[in-house]
């Protein structure tokens, strides 16, 4: 197991600024680089120190850096605060929300989508312990956890199918915001996947912003296209979805989409549930044991969900 002398060797320190980075102490004045090499170190060598192997019974705190996936303008619609881990283990979690460039300290940190060097350079300033959900960089030092898509989304295309629908629309949303694309890559998959099974429309693949409002406008265009079917790409523009959904006279049939479905609250439509219990279940698990006992990185593959009414 490393030391203190191991990892001030890797990061081209001495032992005391490795310890005292290591420790948090508030005092010591070291430059941002230095103390990414420290902790970067301490991550690969899976070191603790001896504050960390002692304190078993602390909350264990985790930031969830979800920036890749919801836009800033709707982050403070989806609170962390009730996640609940499903897991049997005795031990508290606390969740919250890891802002963009801002360095706070976690016991370790759930990452959702592809991140930019820079990006996890500074995650590992706020901890040492980071899972990837859907990252694929080959250089991590990281637990990977890889969720397959594609299965559950083409389920939902060949249920459809299954009951009839012959125009089948999908409705999602893309946004680039400070140099974060978010939408256009799960767009360009789903494409692929309807154009495979033979549902592809142009006139019905239906892409607007990630809000509400931009659902109704879709839902709309899908109605009066004809559509008899429907496939939704986020769970951003739902609400509106279903209000113009209610409204109309026609009922095609629906087929939701949860990307972080907290309280796994149940609907009458099919839904295409991406964080499933298991992948929570799993990653808690993996988040307690990496600090209980470092081991080499995992990598985890994952189906997500689809769940018909």
């Amino acid at each position: 197991m490393a030391n203190l002398s191991d990892i001030a060797k890797k990061a081209n320190v001495s032992q005391a600024a490795a310890s005292r980075v290591l420790n948090q102490d508030p005092t010591f004045v070291v430059s941002k680089e230095v103390r990414l090499a420290i902790k970067k170190a301490a991550a690969e060598l899976g070191y603790r120190t001896p504050r960390q192997k002692k304190d078993e019974s602390k909350v264990i705190k985790i930031g969830i850096a979800d920036w890749h996936m919801i836009p800033k303008s709707r982050s403070k619609e989806i609170s962390y605060d009730n996640l609940v881990p499903l897991s049997e283990l005795d031990v508290k979690y606390s969740f919250s929300r890891l802002e963009r460039g801002v360095v706070e300290e976690k016991d370790a940190i759930i990452a959702i989508g592809i991140f930019s060097e820079e990006e996890i350079n500074e995650m590992i300033l706020s901890s040492q312990n980071v899972i990837f959900l859907n990252n694929n960089s080959s250089a991590t030092i990281f637990d990977r956890l890889f969720i397959d898509y594609d299965t559950p989304v083409r389920k939902s295309f060949q249920y459809l199918k299954e009951k009839g629908c012959r125009h089948i629309a999908f409705l999602s949303g893309a946004e680039e915001v400070d140099g974060i694309a978010i939408g256009y890559r799960r767009a360009e998959g789903v494409k692929m996947i309807m154009e495979e099974e033979g549902v592809f429309e142009e006139g019905l693949f239906l892409m607007g912003s990630l809000s509400e409002e931009d659902g109704r406008v879709l839902m709309r265009k899908a109605l009066e296209r004809g559509a008899d079917g429907v496939v939704l790409g986020t769970q951003l523009i739902e609400e509106g979805v279903l209000e113009e959904y209610e409204k109309s006279a026609e009922k095609p049939l629906m087929v939701l989409r949860r990307d972080i479905d907290l309280d796994y609250r149940k609907t009458r439509f099919p839904v295409v549930r991406m964080c499933s219990e298991q992948l929570w279940d799993i990653t808690n698990l993996l988040i307690y044991s990496r600090l209980k006992r470092p081991a080499a990185p995992l990598t985890v593959y994952i189906q997500a969900a689809f769940e018909e009414e």
